[in-house]
This record gives C-alpha cells, sequence and structure tokens, in this order.
C-alpha cells in the first residue's frame, strides 16, 4: 500500500480577489471553515490544503461529499477506502491520503520553553528531554509532538485526548506510540523539510510514501480554470 504525500508552499502574496475566486468553488462546508480564520495568512493555508484535495479526487466526489466529525476532521463521505488529512505550518501545507485511516502533521521547528512542555509528555519522554543539548532537545521535542499529533488526528481525536497520554519512542528504528501504555497497531514515519519542518506521519497500515510538491500558482490557476469550464 502505498501514502500519497503531496506538498506546497505558501504564496508569499495572494490577493483578495484570488483567494475568494477560489474559495467560492468549494463546498460550504469548507468555505465556511476558512472564513471563520482571523488572519489571511491562515485562510491562504487552508485554501491551499483543500485545493491540493480537490486536485486529486473526481468532480462528483468533492462538490458536496465532504463531512466532519464531531472532533472536526474532514472526512469523504461513502468513500471506505479513501481516507486524508491536511496540516499546516507557516510556509508549508500538506495533504496525506492513504486507503486507511491518516494522519499528518507538520510542524516548523523554533525555539520553545521546554518546561512549559512538560504537561504535554510523559514522565519518561520529559526526563529524556532534559537530559539532552538545549538543541538536540528542541528536535526531540518537536519529533515526540508530530508524532503525537499525527496519530490523535489519524483516529479523529485530535486535542481531546491529552498527548501525556501518550508514550513515544522516537529514537527506535521504527517510532513507536503506546495509548494509556497500550502498544499501537500503526505505522508512523518522520521526516524534515528544508531543515526547519518537522512532519510526522501515521497510518494504519505501512507502506511506501509517495511526495509530490505542487506549485501554489499552478495549482490555483488550473482549479479556477477547470471549474469555471462546470459553470
Amino acid at each position: 500500500m502505498s501514502i500519497d504525500l503531496y506538498l506546497v508552499k505558501v504564496l508569499d502574496s495572494l490577493d483578495d480577489k484570488t483567494l475568494n475566486r477560489a474559495t467560492c468553488f468549494l463546498p460550504f462546508a469548507i468555505k465556511e471553515k476558512i472564513k471563520s480564520f482571523y488572519h489571511k495568512e491562515d485562510k491562504v493555508r487552508s485554501l491551499l490544503g483543500y485545493m491540493m484535495l480537490k486536485k486529486i479526487l473526481k468532480y462528483d466526489q468533492y462538490s458536496n461529499a465532504i463531512s466532519f466529525t464531531k472532533y472536526g476532521k474532514p472526512f469523504i463521505r461513502d468513500q471506505e477506502y479513501f481516507h486524508f488529512n491536511i496540516s499546516h505550518s507557516r510556509n508549508w501545507v500538506v495533504l496525506a491520503v492513504s486507503k486507511e485511516e491518516v494522519g499528518v502533521d507538520v510542524e516548523y521547528v523554533k525555539p520553545v520553553c521546554l518546561e512549559t512542555m512538560e504537561g504535554a509528555l510523559t514522565k519518561k519522554e520529559y526526563e529524556k528531554l532534559k537530559s539532552l543539548s538545549n538543541h538536540e532537545a528542541i528536535k526531540y521535542f518537536y519529533m515526540i509532538w508530530t508524532i503525537k499529533e499525527s496519530y490523535l488526528k489519524m483516529i479523529g481525536k485530535g486535542l481531546s485526548l491529552s498527548p501525556n497520554r501518550l508514550q513515544t519512542n522516537v529514537y527506535a528504528k521504527k517510532p513507536t506510540i503506546m495509548l494509556d501504555g497500550k502498544q499501537q497497531n500503526v505505522n508512523i514515519q518522520t521526516f524534515q523539510i528544508e531543515s526547519s519542518y518537522q512532519i510526522s506521519l501515521c497510518v494504519r497500515e505501512g507502506g511506501n510514501i509517495q511526495i509530490e510538491t505542487l506549485d501554489a500558482k499552478k495549482l490555483l490557476k488550473d482549479l479556477i480554470k477547470k471549474e469555471e469550464k462546470y459553470k
């Protein structure tokens, strides 16, 4: 089984006209989600994520098929073997697609006050964190955080389930995760892009990752042109 991972770099600037024009082609639920963001940068990130999804789906699959769980996880109705997840941070938006449940998280790696992160870690993880140099501790923290976040997104719980109930082993040959002390049967893969963005992917079944980077301007231009043909 393969997992498709699509990446798009956020546009430095996107005029309001193009933003509104592209948004109008999205399902009502997604339009409302994008409108709910206060900052324009967040609107653009969300738009690009759903535009990537729109690119890979058939027109009739996408039009009115997106729903949300009670925890806010989006899914495509009546598509048993199509699962997706979207994440964005600063300059990058990522979309993971799989036949099995999947979760993805991307985070921009920046200095943080590690003491304030203790509540997100188990005692064992925090003790390991304190034993590392500051540089290694930050790297370690973001690996833990993205793995936990991708797992929580995969199961559709988000942060409604406390991250400190999850125990990770990021230095194993194959990273693992436990929930309340019970090993979870999932496949986890982690990697970096541009050396400053940490990505973790969590999926029910293992497989090869096929990565494709899309051009944001071309993505919007092609989809707007395609949509206008249907009008």
